[in-house]
């Protein structure tokens, strides 16, 4: 039975012009339906109900990431395009994802350096738990994307379409029921799977918390009339609570590890008389560890564009009920 593809493809639209034309062709070349931006403008909430019906009919979705976050919608306050990625992610529709290996050595008019936050965020959110494709030129992306699909097609073949005068509703059912089987069979791998995974994580029992004290190890500065500035070592103990408490509100958003050591840093001294001049790094790094073990951040690794590996540091959904919980200003009388 000839059968054909629904494909729809995401992206910003004004810097990516060219490489979705030829995306398209592509695809049409290839007999896959393509589906995008080109047939509306996502442009406000209205449209975008409009798009949610357009991905409820496509087989696999294809998000092609440069170096623009997007237009926000204001009502949700993130861009059109990962407002569709996230639904294209809760319809389990097939993700296809492929990000620029440098997006900030790309022409300034094809850059959105006010979103380089939001933009940096999204793509550690469509790199985690999933595997993406790493492009740096036209070229490169249209041979990913084509062979990458061809390749989900063949391990992850949807339902598809079909020409009418070729419908045959006995072989239709026989794909649905085979489908089916296959589906339950996936079932039983992912909980077989994540019992694995749940037996061999590694577990840290009787974790320090709320308020058990920690010590903070650093130097203080003092003045001296003879020898100028000194400095000397200096301690100070707060709860896990009040550590958390300190830095917690400056990762809301992801910080980078050297934005999360000078907010830990500020932080910290805020509630203690006697200031610290430096931290110890061993300290830093053991906070870090303690706090990602409790659940409350997350660490994620992401390349560089100088080749080597950044830390970006934010709150997890945990981590945000926690301090709402130790930060919010309750009741009284």
């Amino acid at each position: 039975m000839d059968k054909r593809y629904q494909v729809f493809i995401s992206s910003t639209y004004t810097d990516l012009k060219e490489e979705r034309k030829q995306i398209i062709q592509h695809l049409l070349n290839a007999k896959h339906i393509p589906a995008g931006m080109e047939q509306f403008s996502a442009s406000n909430d209205e449209q975008f109900k409009y798009i949610k019906k357009i991905l409820d009919t496509c087989d696999y979705y294809v998000l092609i990431v440069g170096a623009r976050y997007g237009s926000i919608n204001p009502t949700t306050g993130i861009s059109y395009t990962e407002q569709e990625y996230n639904y294209a992610v809760s319809k389990n529709i097939p993700v296809l994802s492929f990000l620029h290996e440098d997006p900030y050595s790309l022409p300034p008019e094809k850059r959105d350096d006010e979103n380089k936050a939001l933009l940096e965020n999204f793509r550690t959110k469509v790199a985690k738990n999933r595997l993406c494709k790493i492009w740096n030129n036209i070229n490169d992306l249209v041979a990913s994307v084509i062979i990458s699909l061809n390749e989900e097609i063949a391990g992850n073949p949807q339902l598809g379409w079909t020409r009418g005068s070729t419908y045959d509703e006995t072989e239709l059912l026989s794909q649905l029921n085979e489908l089916r089987l296959e589906k339950e069979n996936l079932g039983q791998e992912i909980l077989k799977l994540k019992a694995q995974i749940k037996a061999n994580s590694c577990k840290v029992d009787n974790l320090a918390c709320g308020n058990d004290k920690y010590k903070i190890i650093g130097k203080k500065s003092y003045y001296s009339t003879y020898s100028g500035t000194c400095y000397e070592p200096h301690e100070a103990e707060l709860t896990w609570d009040e550590i958390f408490s300190s830095v917690g509100p400056y990762l809301i958003s992801y910080k980078n590890y050297n934005a999360f050591e000078s907010d830990l840093f500020s932080g910290i001294n805020s509630r203690i008389e006697t200031k610290f001049y430096s931290l110890n790094n061993d300290c830093i790094q053991t906070i870090k560890l303690h706090l990602n073990a409790l659940g409350l951040i997350d660490v994620t690794a992401m390349k560089a564009q100088s080749g080597g590996v950044i830390e970006f540091i934010g709150l997890t959904q945990k981590g945000k009920n926690y301090l709402l919980h130790i930060k919010s200003i309750k009741k009284t009388g």
